[in-house]
């Protein structure tokens, strides 16, 4: 005799799942372009040094106007003055942030701790590796959406949290 099972699955709801896809994305963006970085850097430094970097630059700024020309120099000049182990670190964050997105597809409240501890520790090695050699500083913007997406994400699992206390035989239905 089969036994049917009568537990329903929790929704996750729309809004989450779309947040989650992003920060999903976003990670393993990040960790493949930090694994990359991480290799690449040295090199990119020394093609500062010898003037290779412009050249090799030349035809994509020939329509930029010479202040951009200079823009792009000076960020291509700061990216290959970040240590090496900056890049590695940040992949290890992403891949700790990673984790925490697909604990919390799942619907596990422990993800958020994951994701928060990570998205926090990646703005502190920031700060300390990345921050204080560009011109402006993206600490204001990297902390806000930290900040977004983290509290974001605690306001719906407090969310699937009521709705669990108000409904304990269906708690998930929307």
């Amino acid at each position: 005799m089969e036994t049917i099972n009568t537990t329903q699955q929790p929704k996750r709801p729309t809004g989450m799942t779309i947040l989650l896809v992003l920060s999903f994305l976003n990670a393993c963006f990040n960790i493949f372009s930090n694994i990359v970085m991480y290799f690449f850097t040295p090199m990119m430094a020394d093609m500062v040094k010898n003037g290779q970097l412009e050249e090799m630059m030349e035809p994509f700024m020939t329509a930029a106007s010479e202040e951009m020309r200079i823009a792009m120099m000076d960020s291509m000049t700061a990216l290959s003055n970040i240590k090496p182990a900056y890049y590695l670190m940040m992949s290890v964050l992403f891949v700790g942030s990673l984790i925490g997105v697909l604990r919390m597809f799942k619907l596990d409240k422990r993800g958020i701790h994951f994701y928060a501890i990570s998205q926090l520790l990646m703005l502190i090695v920031s700060s300390l590796y990345k921050y204080p050699i560009m011109h402006p500083s993206p600490f204001t913007t990297d902390l806000m959406l930290t900040t977004m997406f983290i509290v974001v994400y605690y306001l719906y699992f407090k969310r699937l949290e009521m709705q669990k206390q108000q409904n304990p035989s269906n708690p998930f239905q929307e």
